[in-house]
C-alpha cells in the first residue's frame, strides 16, 4: 500500500504461502477484497472464522485483524486493497448510510462469495482486470483500477444493503438507529460499559436494547464488545512484545487470567499460542 501517494490509495497483490500462514495483517483505514487462487484456506476476520477454497472471495473491513491460513500446506491468494478515502470522497448522505450498514454487517459476519453467489462473477472479473492492469502498468492504469474498486463496492453494497424483505428493512432501520451506540463503542470499547448506559443513548429500556442489538448486529452487546477487545488483543499479540497482563489492561479486561479465559473462549486457543503461531 503506497500511503505516501494520496492520488494512488490502493494496491493489488498476489501471494503464496511459504509455510501455513498466507497473510496476517490489520489495516487501519484500508479495506481488502481477497480471492483464493489456489488451495483451501481458513479465513479469520476478527473473531470470526470461515473456510474458503479456490475461486472464493471474501471482503475484509478496515481495522479488523485478518489472517489467512493454508489448510493443505500451501495456498495462493490475491487481493485488492484500497483506502476508505476512495469511497468517502464520492458518497452522498444516503450512500454513506448504506456503506455504514455494510461495514457493520461485514465486521460481524464473514460472507464467502462462492461461484454460485450472485455477486461472485462480477467481483472475480473486476479483481482479474485490476490485477492485470496493476501488473502491466500501462498508460493510465490507475484509472481502471479505481473504477473497478467503485464497481466492486457497488456490487457489495447492493448485496448487503438491498431491502429485499420487511425483515431486511427493519434490520437496516435498527442498525442506523444503533449508530450512536456503535460509534461510541468504537471509541470506548476498552472501558467499562453498562447496558443501561448504552440503552439511554437511543432512549429504550435495557432489555429492549439487548434484544434489538442482537437482532440487528447479530451479537449480544457483550459479545460485540468482547469481539472488539479480542480483535485489538490479536493485533498487539502479533505486533508487540507486551506481557499478557499489559495486553489485558490495554484492551479492557480486568486481569491476565480473565483475558486468557475470554480469548480461548472466542478463538479456541490461548493468547500465547496465538502469538507463537502468528510469529
Amino acid at each position: 500500500m503506497r500511503k505516501n501517494d494520496p492520488k494512488f490509495p490502493f494496491a493489488v497483490y498476489r501471494t503464496t504461502s511459504s509455510d501455513r500462514v498466507v497473510n496476517s495483517i490489520c489495516r487501519d483505514r484500508e479495506m481488502e477484497i481477497v480471492e483464493v487462487i489456489d488451495g483451501r484456506v481458513e479465513i479469520q476476520i476478527g473473531t470470526e472464522l470461515a473456510e474458503a477454497s479456490c475461486g472464493d472471495i471474501v471482503c475484509v473491513p478496515p481495522s479488523m485483524m485478518f489472517r489467512c491460513v493454508a489448510l493443505d500446506g500451501q495456498a495462493t491468494v490475491r487481493g485488492t486493497v484500497f483506502n476508505m478515502s476512495i469511497l468517502e470522497e464520492n458518497m452522498d448522505p444516503f450512500d454513506s448510510e448504506v456503506f455504514y450498514m455494510f461495514y457493520v454487517q461485514a465486521k460481524n459476519k464473514i460472507v464467502v462469495f462462492g461461484k454460485d453467489h450472485p455477486v461472485h462473477d462480477t467481483l472475480a472479473a473486476l479483481i482479474e482486470e485490476s490485477y492485470l492492469e496493476y501488473s502491466d502498468k500501462d498508460l493510465c492504469y490507475k484509472l481502471p483500477i479505481r473504477a473497478n474498486i467503485y464497481l466492486m463496492m457497488t456490487a457489495l453494497l447492493r448485496y448487503y444493503c438491498g431491502s429485499k424483505t420487511e425483515e431486511d428493512r427493519m434490520v437496516y432501520h435498527n442498525v442506523l438507529r444503533m449508530r450512536p451506540v456503535i460509534d461510541y463503542l468504537a471509541e470506548h470499547f476498552t472501558e467499562k460499559t453498562y447496558i443501561d448506559q448504552l440503552a439511554a443513548m437511543i432512549t429504550v429500556s435495557g432489555d429492549y436494547f439487548t434484544k434489538m442489538f442482537k437482532e440487528s448486529i447479530g451479537k449480544t452487546p457483550i459479545d460485540y464488545i468482547n469481539a472488539m477487545r479480542i480483535n485489538l488483543s490479536m493485533q498487539l499479540l502479533c505486533s508487540t512484545d507486551l506481557a499478557m497482563g499489559e495486553i489485558a489492561e490495554t484492551v479492557g479486561f480486568c486481569n491476565a487470567n480473565y483475558f486468557h479465559k475470554i480469548f480461548k473462549q472466542y478463538m479456541n486457543t490461548s493468547p500465547l499460542a496465538y502469538r507463537k503461531s502468528a510469529q
